[in-house]
């Protein structure tokens, strides 16, 4: 058997370029937004943020996003939608959150046995 390795999509301290669907300004905190890989100006109390803007954006403009934690791309069990917490599932996939701890949120949407694009907590 050849052994795999596995690395995250990003790593903390890096930059990630987004969408955005809400004009966001340099140094807001940012929440995952309507659309995949996508990001707006955070709500109070959000439980979607995902980093800090790093300069002005419009709507449909590329936005770079200073992150905290890694983004991974993993396996969804069960449909997931953008902006959901998720928890580990069965076979080292991850499911929208039931009964465990979150650990990671959805940046993009996914089918049940598909690739989830999501940020640690």
């Amino acid at each position: 058997m050849v052994a795999k390795s596995y690395i995250p999509l990003f790593r903390p301290g890096q930059t990630v370029t987004f969408g955005v669907t809400s004009d966001v300004t340099a140094g807001q905190v940012v929440e995952v937004g309507t659309s995949d890989m996508a990001v707006a100006p955070a709500a109070a109390a959000s439980a979607k943020v995902v980093g800090i803007a790093g300069h002005d954006a419009a709507v449909g403009d590329k936005l770079t996003v200073e992150v905290g934690k890694p983004i991974h791309e993993l396996t969804a069990t069960g449909a997931i939608t953008r902006g959901q917490r998720l928890e580990a599932a069965a076979s080292g996939s991850v499911r929208t959150l039931a009964a465990g701890v979150a650990v990671f949120l959805a940046l993009t949407s996914a089918a049940d046995g598909a690739a989830v694009r999501a940020i640690q907590l």
